[in-house]
């Protein structure tokens, strides 16, 4: 039986990973976060209450789970001690399970400020979060990590420096100014490293000696990753299963007893700027944004939907060598007398059936599509497959063939338990 389970997302990212982790969690006895920031917006709706995490690990909304937040993650510590207080006022004990690596790299106040000037200089739809300047900061060693807040003179030297950086940089090269208080910035992370320092560990060395089971949550989606990705419409960070070794520390050998899942929604979104082959701006893409909610968790805009993309989401299979993919929002597609899915890109005559690199040449490929009678009938809520329309099952059938791997559950709701199993896991027939 196999130890470990990553849950990845297989699209541009909101396929509904939180609800996922959270539900499978209960069965693990740590979830760890490996990459990504504030950026992640994962939704759980929990006896009718809704919650959304940013930073901490889906699965802590169990009492008996260990949160970890990996090496591999940049981490706002002002929003984290807020998320973590928010949970608490609502009746989660979760300081005493949380762990935060000393190495993760903190966002600033003056990556935020670039971000927003990056944005407006060039547009990539990021959220403003400071995400993307605070791994560029990292990989050009400008970097400050939780672990250097031990030394606070240090500290404030590199803030200084950093802050003069950027001062720099906005005022000579794009004309602008900031605001930002050296002083004011320094107390207030310090405050902030005060509230966690406690809950400070080597999380690579603690999971190397943890004995129970550990769920991995990737944020984001493979589409998105940086290095298969559409680049550079993508998030700052390797958020496919390339990013799991550099964002826990643990060696690739580590994950040759895991499960490898990858969350789907039965058709696709995205948010923000970058190719989308299978894009629908007219009244079938408005009806798939209603019927699904497609409002972004962190940032709320609206977000582009179109048809399921198989060739974009065959990559992912291989990309991740996934076991197994979790297909969520069916239910969605309860009032389409018509349902189409992507086969093949198609450009000048010249036929793609696996995703190109090139951004010109995603962007002026045209999908080519299969048909499937819809099944016009309330699937919401289905707890078997008994209980679904043959058309249904037919095109998830259609899915699992083209992807070579199994669908091997079902979410039929948001709500914890509106979900089933098509491929029952061996750890649950334990």
């Amino acid at each position: 039986m196999k130890k470990d389970l990553v849950i990845l997302g297989a699209q541009w990212g909101d396929e509904g990973k939180g609800k996922v982790v959270d539900l499978l969690s209960a069965e693990f006895d740590a979830v760890v976060r490996y990459q990504g920031g504030s950026n992640a917006g994962h939704t759980v709706i929990v006896g009718g209450e809704k919650f959304v995490l940013h930073l901490l690990p889906t699965g802590i909304l169990h009492q008996h789970t260990i949160g970890i937040v990996a090496q591999g993650m940049v981490v706002d510590l002002e929003l984290l001690v807020d998320e973590i207080e928010g949970l608490e006022k609502r009746g989660l004990s979760v300081w005493e399970r949380i762990f935060v690596s000393d190495r993760v790299h903190l966002v600033m106040p003056y990556h935020k400020v670039l971000d927003s000037l990056f944005e407006r200089k060039g547009k990539i739809g990021t959220t403003l979060r400071g995400i993307g300047p605070s791994y560029m900061f990292k990989y050009g060693r400008k970097g400050i990590r939780v672990c250097d807040l031990e030394d606070k003179d240090r500290t404030y030297k590199l803030m200084k420096e950093n802050l003069e950086f950027v001062q720099d940089l906005c005022e000579k090269v794009y004309c602008e100014n900031h605001s930002l208080d050296l002083d004011d910035m320094f107390e207030r992370t310090m405050e902030s490293y005060k509230s966690i320092k406690e809950r400070v560990v080597d999380t690579t060395r603690w999971l190397l000696k943890f004995e129970g089971r550990v769920l991995f949550e990737g944020a984001q989606g493979t589409m998105l990753d940086i290095d298969m990705g559409t680049y550079p419409y993508v998030t700052s960070s390797n958020a496919s299963a390339l990013g799991l070794s550099n964002g826990t520390g643990l060696p690739p050998k580590y994950f040759s007893q895991s499960d490898f899942w990858a969350v789907s929604k039965a058709y696709t979104t995205r948010v923000g700027e970058g190719p989308f082959p299978t894009e629908l701006t007219d009244e079938t893409g408005l009806m798939l944004r209603e019927r699904g909610g497609e409002y972004g968790a962190t940032t709320g805009r609206p977000r582009r939907c179109g048809w399921l993309d198989l060739v974009a989401l065959k990559h992912a299979v291989e990309v991740n060598g996934l076991d197994g993919i979790i297909l969520t929002k069916l239910d969605v597609l309860d009032q389409f007398k018509e349902i189409k899915v992507c086969v093949a890109y198609e450009e000048d005559g010249k036929v793609f059936e696996s995703f190109p690199a090139g951004l010109t040449t995603l962007s002026k490929v045209k999908p080519v599509y299969k048909s499937f009678r819809g099944w016009l009938k309330d699937t919401r809520g289905a707890k078997s497959p008994s209980e679904l329309p043959e058309n249904a099952l037919s095109y998830v059938q259609f899915i699992q063939d083209y992807l070579g791997v199994p669908v091997v559950m079902l979410s039929t709701g948001p709500e914890r338990e509106e979900y089933f199993w098509l491929c029952q896991p061996a750890w649950k027939e334990v």
